[in-house]
């Protein structure tokens, strides 16, 4: 869960699509869109989970404006029912033009301001940010049972981390990470709640080259 919530939030920002069709039919999948209260189709990836034969990852894009959303889900595949993915309201979003370095997120077509919040279906927080003009200050994810999973601070507006943390059953810190970001390198040191260094990893930035 902690590799996927890192990958998730760290992904590059660019919309390809892929038809999958076998894979599709397989999963027997409907999307609701919960800003339109209707059903829709979007362009949809499909990955296999590590360790679950059956397990699929899904990440999909919507249009919302000129922006495009993009969500994830995981479901298993059966060919016996139809699975409904509900869209929540609030998506990391990018421009739609071609290799677009425009992003925000977005609640609906709305782009996000000061405290915004979404919710699961059974009426539990989802998601919960501070956010300026579009740009996530501090970020919490919470279980669908409505228990605090995560609370991730972010630097100067940026996509990049400054702190994570991460919450047990009684919504209490076990486990943190501290992001010290530099021009071609990001060092990740996790601590256990009692502040003893656990790992160190690093992490090697892309630098594009100027032509």
């Amino acid at each position: 869960m902690k590799t996927l919530q890192k990958s998730i939030f760290l992904l590059l920002i660019s919309f390809s699509c892929f038809s999958q069709k076998n894979e599709r039919e397989k999963l027997n999948l409907v999307f609701f869109d919960k800003c339109t209260n209707n059903f829709i189709k979007p362009e949809i990836e499909i990955d296999t989970i590590a360790g679950l034969k059956n397990g699929r990852l899904l990440t999909y894009y919507i249009k919302r404006g000129d922006w495009i959303s993009q969500a994830f889900s995981s479901t298993m595949l059966n060919r016996e029912s139809i699975d409904t993915i509900k869209i929540p309201k609030i998506l990391f979003s990018f421009g739609n033009e071609l290799h677009s370095k425009r992003w925000n997120y977005l609640n609906c077509e709305k782009i996000c301001e000061g405290i915004e919040t979404d919710f699961y279906e059974n009426g539990n927080k989802r998601i919960e940010g501070n956010f300026k003009n579009g740009k996530p200050v501090e970020l919490k994810e919470f279980k669908e049972n409505g228990k605090l999973f995560s609370q991730s601070f972010y630097e100067n507006f940026t996509l990049n981390f400054k702190r994570i943390n991460y919450f047990n059953e009684n919504e209490e810190i076990y486990e943190y990470d501290i992001y010290e970001n530099k021009k071609r390198k990001t060092i990740i040191r996790t601590f256990d709640k009692n502040g003893v260094l656990i790992s160190k990893e690093i992490e090697k930035k892309h630098i594009e080259k100027r032509h």
